[in-house]
This record gives structure tokens, sequence and C-alpha cells, in this order.
């Protein structure tokens, strides 16, 4: 019995501590403040202590080298000077690691002396340090953030990120406003201990990557340390972190009227999703023929921007963003937070910020950069659509000699379905089912095909076909069929009220 109890795990004893502890870090939330202090002040002192190590062994081999008196003396001064040296060796890693800056065109004053001139009103209002750097990038983001100059818990850099392409969908008071909120949100992480411990938590995984871009000892001996601290941070630190997160957009919301708010953030949210859904793909659509990045995505965007988007798609996009069907649930718990209960978008501005605030020199320098950074990217897009277009017209040759069955077939529809044009893809489709009226598989995926690329009535019989051959898609090919059912009664509603 006593040997089974010894051979028992720890973790088997320690469990319901664990839980225990638990339990009262998620219900006590100045306990939880406790405990993330501890964890980062353990981070600061683990990235300190080579330092502390160096400083210690060298002050005490240099003392113990005066008062030596035999060579158990010796001896010790050597293992100090030897602990010294691995110590100062991996402090001098941790000072030449360098976290990764924001990527994108810095801006100086003489580029934009407008910008500068509201960020430098806001500072001073806020009555913190003006930000080391002005980055011009091209994501759909205002935020100023810290990066950490070395692996060391202290020497951080200030830079505000400004996205182009998010100017282009606010007007100059609305980027003033949305500004301050950035500036106050800043100000707010550099006060009291909240604010501390979300400064660290975000260092941290800057740190984690900038160590493992350079492998060494220091990256060896601190790497699996710092993640384990970084998943306790995560898990204790998420509520802390959110609300931090929220506090640019619920200052705005203190300052200003509501529907200003909601316009604003309405903006800010459907700038992102633009990018995501249809912008970025569109531009590098251009890879699938041009084998170099030609396009000039940031001096041509208002242009674009006017052509692509319009009222009714963005309100849509904002209305499934919020739904419960969409992953993005920090919208939502945003929204909730705020007190707001929809967005709405009323359309872009007559004068956007980006008209105000950039040139066309600056725009025409982002390109470049963008053009740079992107060439990896371009390359293996390029890549991969000509060998899925040579594949493509290779198995359009072999189906026109003789038919395609099972997984060809299949890769031959995929591939019309990225390739080819509505009329061809149900052409392809409408083929490939033909020769194959006993694949449920096929059948299935070419009816989707069909209704999604405007052949309903055909789509519907072979997805029929689907079903019948195999019971497994009988719920999701009736979903489908009832729902071009659904859509064909619609439009002949809506045809028998035209003529009254």
């Amino acid at each position: 019995m006593q040997h089974h109890v010894l051979d028992t795990p720890i973790t088997h004893w320690l469990q319901p501590v664990g839980v225990r502890i638990k339990r009262a870090v998620d219900r006590n939330p100045s306990f939880r403040l406790i405990v993330l202090g501890l964890l980062n002040g353990v981070t600061s002192l683990l990235l300190l202590t080579p330092v502390i190590t160096l400083t210690g062994a060298s002050l005490t081999a240099v003392w113990l080298y005066g008062h030596i008196q035999g060579p158990l003396d010796w001896f010790a001064t050597e293992v100090l000077f030897a602990l010294a040296l691995v110590a100062g060796w991996v402090a001098v890693q941790q000072y030449r690691i360098h976290s990764e800056r924001p990527q994108g065109v810095t801006l100086h004053e003489k580029d934009s002396p407008q910008l500068f001139g509201m960020l430098e009103r806001r500072i001073t209002h806020f009555q913190i340090p003006a930000p080391d750097e002005l980055i011009l990038t091209d994501e759909a983001s205002l935020a100023i953030h810290r990066v950490p100059k070395h692996a060391l818990p202290f020497g951080h850099k200030d830079i505000l990120v400004v996205g182009a392409p998010l100017l282009f969908f606010l007007s100059r008071d609305q980027f003033r406003l949305a500004l301050a909120g950035a500036t106050a949100a800043h100000a707010r992480k550099q006060r009291g201990l909240q604010g501390w411990i979300v400064r660290r938590c975000e260092d941290l995984p800057q740190l984690i990557n900038a160590l493992q871009n350079r492998p060494g000892l220091a990256a060896r001996l601190l790497l699996p340390l710092l993640k384990q601290l970084n998943t306790l941070n995560d898990t204790l630190g998420h509520e802390l972190r959110t609300g931090l997160k929220q506090e640019a957009c619920r200052w705005i919301t203190e300052q200003t009227e509501e529907q200003q708010a909601e316009q604003l953030l309405a903006s800010q949210v459907l700038a992102n999703i633009y990018l995501n859904k249809q912008y970025w793909p569109m531009i590098m659509k251009a890879a699938d023929r041009c084998p170099t990045p030609v396009v000039k995505p940031f001096s041509h965007f208002e242009l674009l921007l006017g052509k692509t988007l319009n009222q009714e798609t963005a309100n849509r996009w904002l209305l499934r963003a919020q739904t419960c069907d969409s992953d993005n649930g920090e919208l939502r718990d945003l929204l909730a937070g705020l007190g707001l209960e929809r967005l709405t978008w009323s359309g872009l501005p007559e004068q956007t910020a980006g008209n105000s605030l950039l040139s066309n020199d600056v725009l025409k320098v982002l390109d470049s950069d963008w053009q740079t950074r992107i060439q990896t990217e371009w390359d293996e897009h390029h890549s991969r659509f000509q060998h899925d277009l040579k594949r493509f017209n290779q198995l359009k040759q072999q189906h026109a000699q003789q038919a395609l069955h099972g997984e060809p077939a299949i890769r031959y529809v995929r591939l019309a379905e990225q390739l080819a044009d509505s009329d061809e893809i149900g052409s392809v489709c409408q083929s490939t089912c033909d020769n194959n009226r006993n694949d449920a598989a096929l059948n299935f995926v070419c009816g989707r095909l069909l209704i999604s690329h405007g052949h309903a009535e055909a789509g519907c019989k072979v997805l029929q076909r689907a079903a019948e051959l195999d019971r497994s898609f009988v719920h999701r090919a009736h979903a489908i069929i009832n729902e071009q059912n659904r859509a064909w009664l619609r439009e002949d509603n809506a045809n028998r009220k035209v003529p009254a």
C-alpha cells in the first residue's frame, strides 16, 4: 500500500490545490491582478538574471582574487570568472537582439506637417512623451506600439502606426478623434499597476519572437521559461488586455456623440473587412498573369475604393461581422462594452483624411516599399497559378479525349472554379456530371458550383441526383435546393409587383 502511494504522480496530489487556486483567481480580480504582477515581476527578473549574474560573479571574483589563501580559493575564483564570462556572453546576446518594428514607411515632419501637428497637440493634452517614430503601414490600424529595443525588461521605442488605407475611410475630423482615442489608450497604459502589467504582457510575445529569430545561448536558456510565462499571462491577463484595448473606443464614446462614435467605429471595422475580403484579393489577382508586382495599391487606392465598394455591400459585411454566426467575438464584446446596439455605415466622406494629410509622393514611396516586401509572396502566387493553369489545360485536353472519373474529375472541376468564367464553369460541371452520373460526391460539388455561378436549374437537378445516390448528402443538398427555391419565389414576387 505504501509502495502504491509513493508511485502515485505528484501531480495527482497537487491537482486539487491547482483547481482551488484557479477558482480563486477567476473569482477575485484583485487576486488575479496580484498574480499577474508577480508573474511579470518574475519575467523581468528572469531577463535580468544574466546581468545580475555577471555583476555578482565579477565582483565576487575580484574580491576573492585579492584574498586568495590557498588552492581552493584559486579554483573558486576561476569558476566565478568562467561564470561571469558565460553570463556576459548571454547579456551581450540579449543586448544585440532587437524586436521587429512594424512594417511600413517612416514619416518625417516634412512629409506630413499637419499630421505631426495633430499628434503634438494630442501628446501635449495627455502629457505623455512623443512617439519615437511614425510609420505609415498597409493595414487599417491606428495605434501607438511599444517595441523593446533589446531582450531586456527596459528600453522601449514608442511607434505610432498609421494605416494608409484607413485614412481614406475617415474624414479629417474623424481621424483627429481616432488619433485622440489612440493617444488616450497609450496614456492609460503608462499609469498604474494595470498599465505596467499590460506593457509587460505586450513585450513578452515580441521578445519571444526576437529570441526565436536569433538562435543562440540566450535563446536556449530563456525561451522555455518565457514561453511558459507567456502562456500564463495569456490565460490570466485576457480580461485586462481586452479592457485596455477598448480604452480608445471608450474614450471616444465619452467625448463625443453616440452617432459620431458609431460612424467612426463602423469605418474602422469596415476598412479592415474591405482590405481582407475584397481589396487585397483583387490586388493579388494580378499576380496570376504578371510575374512582378507592378501594381500601385496605395496611389490608386481612393479611385479603386470608390469603384469597388458600395453602401449596401458594406452594411451587409458589417451586419455579418456583428452576428453570432461570425467568428469576430471581439467586435461583439466591444459593442457590448460600449453600449452600442449595431453598426451601420453612412458612406465615404466627401473629403478624406488621406487627401489632406498624405501627399502623392508619400503614397508612391509606400507603393515601392510594399512591392519590395511582397515580392516573395507574389512569386509564390504567380508560380502556383501558372502550375494550376497548366494542370487545368492538361485535364481539359484529357477530358476532351476521354471522360475523367474519380479524383481527376473533381480536380478538374475545382481548377475550373478558380480559373474559368461562369459559362465555362457551367460547361465543365455539366459535361463532367453527365459522364459521372453515379458519383455522388462529384455531383454534389458540381451542383453547388452550378447554382453559385448562375446555372441554378441544372444545379438543383444535379444536387437531387447526389442526394438520391448517397443519403449522407440529403440534408445539405435539400438545404441548398430549398434556399434556391426561396430565391426564385422572392424573384417572382418582386416581378409581380413591378407592373403594379
